[in-house]
């Protein structure tokens, strides 16, 4: 896959907010083959020119992980929003 599709394919859909949940494949390292997959609560959102931040917490065993990710990074392989903010709101 050349640099140009990478980036064709990262510039999509990026409408989310704070309070959605969501779904992030991601590569270890660019010489690694392992996939790490983390799900989690989005509670910030730096949104610069083309490369927006996000801040996601997750609770595992009591105890509370905190993971920032590039959205534009080519390590990440794919996102999802599994749960929109929303789309809560609206099912209360």
């Amino acid at each position: 896959m050349s640099l140009l599709n990478i980036i064709n394919k990262k510039i999509i859909n990026k409408k989310f907010n704070i309070g959605d949940w969501i779904y992030l494949k991601k590569k270890q390292s660019f010489f690694d083959k392992k996939i790490i997959d983390f799900d989690g609560l989005i509670v910030y959102i730096k949104k610069k020119n083309t490369d927006p931040i996000i801040t996601i917490i997750k609770k595992f065993n009591n105890i509370i992980i905190k993971r920032v990710f590039l959205i534009n990074s080519p390590l990440i392989i794919n996102y999802k929003l599994l749960k929109n903010k929303k789309q809560k709101n609206k099912n209360l």
